[in-house]
């Protein structure tokens, strides 16, 4: 199951405080950057730094699952774009 959170902060930030295992995808809202939607690991600390904030309000939205494929299939299908890995926590 994927998740879509937009303009939810506090439904994503629980939702990765209660899945470390998971992963999380965002897009930027305008579709410019070619290397999005990228994928992280819900352990990665800028997802969820209260230094930065505006994780569903900003630029971005995020998507999540706890399954990698399933994450993969719903980037592809929604968005027509295949997801590409963080380089630092994937």
């Amino acid at each position: 199951m994927v998740e879509l959170f937009d303009n939810k902060e506090s439904a994503y930030l629980a939702w990765v405080h209660a899945n470390p295992n998971g992963f999380v995808a965002n897009i930027d809202r305008a579709g410019k950057f070619l290397h999005y939607p990228m994928v992280h690991a819900a352990t990665h600390g800028l997802l969820s730094s209260v230094k930065i904030g505006n994780f569903t309000t900003g630029d971005y939205v995020k998507f999540c699952s706890t399954n990698l494929d399933a994450l993969e299939q719903y980037s592809r299908t929604t968005f027509g774009r295949s997801l590409t890995r963080c380089l630092q926590c994937m």
